[in-house]
């Protein structure tokens, strides 16, 4: 359990960690002052040249006269909130009539809109510039199946716009159109179509004026076009998984276990060991086994006088010499302050002891997997992580512009890890789950993995990846991240040690009543040897009931339960049972921790939206 919120601990920190540095990157943003970066338009001039697929070019040229006290350039507004997409911007100033190259950066600084920020830093107040922008536009929801409405200027300007010019070039199909200057249904004639190019030309738009067009088609013209690029991606990752498994079978399969019943394990491997070797993690559970090995081997007694509050009582100075060095580190530690210590006096004081026994026993475990599978394993993982976390990012920079850095999928990393890392443990632990158990956790795992592609959609913007990409990506990054737990290979010493331990397993669950007798005949404390054993495989409950209609005595280490009645093994056990939970929870238990006391956007410039509810649209602001 402590190992498990060591890992949670571990991927709630990364994962904080990303989501401030997303915020940080994501979010951050300049804040206005009304006046300082004011500015008008004396000319814009807009071009659409849209595709039955309803992906369209579109240019923007527009003149700016910088009337703010600290102007510097402009920023263009393309919004995005209905799912369209943008791809390929570009933006240039105009000089002489000749595009020039210009210092801007591409960001999402607003959820809805893609900004093209543009121009230096340098103050540009009284100074006029003109700018070009280009970029792709698709729609990809339409609202109506033979009609685009589209907003050519967003309807946000707080200020008249001069010399306005919006040119739409039309595909085959094209039947009809309409234009609004206004909201609601304030239509004009003010354009000229000529075939299938619509031209609308005004001196001037007042203020909170924009142009949307209602365009109309034939039957079956319009259609969009996916973005294919995360498909390719998506099948990229299924050649991967292929791969994967290929390599699994062809490199780091291995036969099943050898597992012959057997009752020599527990005189080769003290319950601790067994507990690490069986689901390499050692337990807290397992180290306070060891108190009951100790005591069965005589090293120590146990008076059970305060059925709450037992007392440990040393029978030997030392462990013998050949004890490995964990055991000795808790024995001692255990009687530090004399022969005989009471649980309760070890209440948060003795865990560290607990973490030091645990590490070195996992340090005295050589390697159990075979490097090249955790090499291999790990390599996948790591494959499959990049799937989901780079793919964003990659789109972002080569298809929208290369100075788009968009690091929300950046959330998919520590998602891959926690996957990977539950996976590990739940391979590991097959050994002591039950079937049903077995799907239950892995039926979780998969639920995590739905919960983590909830919040990938939610994060990752459908302008960058569509929602089926995004599903897909996930399932692909996860199905990898799954199976490439799948190669780790054990080692053939690994395999014997595993294969003597599940045969003693086997023996605790399949012994047959005669031969228990039999065993018992010669040695009357044998069901307290095995106890602690069964305890971390896994199979206490198993071994208790097998004894039930047996005749046990009480083991020689008690001391001090009552022996005027007859003894009772089930009321015994049942003792036994509560006081294992007692100690345990005492020798774990840590000391509570104490918590600690402890612009809008400015200018008469400005203008946004994307009115008439149509695609398109957007605004400019000042800086």
């Amino acid at each position: 359990m402590n190992r498990i919120l060591k890992h949670t601990s571990l991927f709630l920190c990364l994962a904080l960690f990303v989501l401030a540095t997303i915020f940080f990157v994501g979010t951050y943003q300049k804040v206005y002052a009304a006046g300082y970066y004011d500015f008008e338009f004396t000319q814009l001039y807009v071009k659409y040249d849209i595709n039955p697929d309803l992906t369209m070019q579109v240019s923007e040229r527009f003149t700016v006269k910088y009337e703010g006290s600290r102007s510097t350039g402009i920023m263009r507004d393309i919004p995005v909130n209905a799912g369209d997409r943008v791809r390929n911007v570009r933006a240039y100033e105009v000089i002489d009539g000749v595009s020039s190259s210009l210092e801007y950066t591409v960001n999402n600084s607003e959820d809805d809109f893609i900004t093209v920020d543009m121009g230096d830093r340098s103050i540009k107040t009284g100074q006029s510039h003109t700018y070009l922008i280009t970029y792709d536009y698709a729609v990809t929801k339409p609202t109506s199946e033979n009609t685009l409405y589209l907003n050519a200027i967003g309807f946000g300007s707080e200020q008249a716009m001069r010399n306005v010019t919006v040119e739409l070039n039309l595909p085959d199909g094209f039947r009809s159109a309409q234009c609004f200057t206004e909201y609601g249904n304030s239509v004009t004639s003010d354009f000229l179509q000529e075939g299938n190019k619509i031209t609308f030309s005004s001196d001037e738009l007042p203020a909170f004026r924009g142009v949307t067009f209602e365009l109309n088609f034939d039957e079956g013209i319009l259609h969009t076009k996916a973005d294919i690029t995360p498909y390719i991606v998506f099948i990229a990752a299924c050649v991967l998984i292929a791969a994967l498994i290929a390599v699994k079978f062809l490199r780091f399969s291995k036969g099943d276990i050898t597992v012959v019943p057997n009752f020599d394990a527990c005189d080769k491997y003290d319950p601790l060991m067994m507990g690490k070797l069986l689901d390499n993690a050692a337990e807290n559970e397992d180290v306070t086994s060891l108190i009951y090995y100790w005591a069965d081997k005589g090293y120590l007694k146990i008076d059970m006088t305060d059925e709450s509050d037992a007392v440990l009582i040393r029978v030997t100075v030392n462990l013998p010499d050949n004890a490995p060095e964990y055991q000795k580190l808790m024995f001692n530690n255990l009687f530090a302050t004399g022969e005989c210590v009471r649980i309760s006096s070890l209440k948060n004081r003795f865990y560290t002891t607990v973490d030091q026994v645990k590490a070195q026993c996992n340090a005295a475990i050589p390697a159990i997997y075979d490097r090249k599978s955790v090499g291999a394993s790990l390599l996948f993982a790591t494959a499959g992580a990049l799937f989901m976390a780079l793919t964003p990012i990659f789109i972002a920079l080569f298809s929208i512009n290369t100075t788009f850095v968009y690091l929300y999928s950046l959330l998919a990393i520590p998602a891959v890890i926690a996957v990977y890392i539950l996976t590990k443990m739940a391979k590991e632990r097959l050994m002591k789950y039950t079937r049903l158990t077995a799907f239950i956790i892995f039926a979780g795992i998969i639920l995590l993995c739905a919960g983590f592609t909830a919040i990938y959609w939610f994060f990752v913007a459908s302008f960058v990846v569509e929602t089926i990409p995004k599903i897909l990506l996930c399932a692909a990054g996860f199905a990898i991240t799954m199976l490439s737990v799948t190669i780790l290979c054990r080692t053939d010493e690994y395999d014997r040690q595993l294969g003597e331990i599940l045969g003693f397993k086997d023996f605790i669950s399949n012994v047959e009543k005669d031969k228990l007798e039999m065993m018992l005949s010669s040695n009357p404390e044998m069901y307290y040897k095995v106890l602690p054993y069964a305890q971390v495989l896994g199979v206490s409950d198993i071994w208790e009931e097998k004894f039930k209609d047996l005749t046990v005595q009480p083991p020689t280490w008690a001391v001090g339960y009552n022996t005027n009645f007859v003894f009772n093994y089930v009321v015994f056990n049942a003792l036994l049972r509560t006081m294992r939970t007692d100690i345990a929870r005492t020798l774990v238990s840590k000391p509570s921790s104490r918590g600690l006391s402890g612009g809008g956007f400015g200018g008469r410039g400005g203008f946004g939206g994307h009115g008439g509810g149509g695609h398109g649209g957007g605004g400019f602001r000042g800086r």
